[in-house]
């Protein structure tokens, strides 16, 4: 996978300790979480039939049938655009990320006006990182907020799953429904063939989204969970706040 990340614990004093996390890593890193069953049926619709016995029941006994109001159309792309836009002014995430089964990178944090507060753990280090329209910083926790190189990007890095190449319904029940998109792999911070990622909406909301890839005869896998922003505390410098 294409995720790189330096992380030490080590004291320096440079603007390069780590690398500047820009919106396609938050994305690549977003689209992680921690994975959980979902019960889901075919969205293929089936018609109950009715049989009845003409030798132990007369036709008044049986009575007309009822009628079935038939099941609209699930229409993907408008589904997925209003659950993005559910998370327009922010959100909590949290996931991993997989390389050949085994986990290696776990990351929680939440997108919220623009800006971002993320903490990355991957082996036995763990960074933190906030991202505003005035720049990065980095720390190890309980150090001090160091602040990155790189320009500071806003947009919500969300927005690359609102255009995909494909879409379609794979699955639904009352209050789930299960979308596979293709995207082009840039779009994710990756690079080679289209990925098809896996979306699920719940009562309206995108709780999930993941992928696998492989690279160079390693598999990658990301999965993230999302919910509602718990925390609405502006996130601003951390140096001159």
């Amino acid at each position: 996978m294409t995720m790189t990340m330096t992380m030490t614990t080590n004291s320096r004093s440079t603007k390069s300790w780590w690398r500047p996390l820009g919106v396609a890593t938050i994305l690549l890193l977003a689209l992680a979480g921690c994975s959980s069953s979902i019960g889901e049926i075919s969205s293929t619709s089936t018609t109950a039939t009715t049989t009845s016995n003409a030798a132990t029941a007369t036709a008044a006994e049986v009575g007309p049938a009822e009628p079935q109001t038939p099941t609209a159309p699930i229409d993907g792309q408008k589904l997925l655009a209003n659950a993005l836009a559910s998370f327009a002014s922010g959100y909590d995430f949290i996931g991993t990320v997989t390389i050949n089964s085994e986990q290696a990178t776990v990351i929680a944090g939440r997108w919220f006006d623009g800006s971002s507060q993320v903490s990355i753990r991957s082996g036995s280090g763990e960074v933190e990182y906030i991202t505003t329209a005035d720049g990065q910083w980095a720390r190890l926790p309980g150090s001090e907020w160091e602040e990155l190189d790189g320009l500071p990007q806003s947009e919500n890095p969300l927005a690359a799953l609102s255009s995909p190449t494909s879409l379609e319904v794979s699955s639904s029940n009352t209050n789930t429904v299960r979308l596979s998109a293709s995207y082009p792999a840039a779009e994710l911070g990756l690079v080679g063939d289209p990925i098809d990622v896996i979306l699920v909406i719940e009562d309206g909301l995108l709780v999930r989204a993941s992928y696998d890839i492989e690279i160079d005869g390693n598999t990658g896998g990301s999965v993230t969970e999302f919910a509602k922003l718990g925390d609405t505390t502006p996130i601003v410098n951390p140096i001159n706040s």
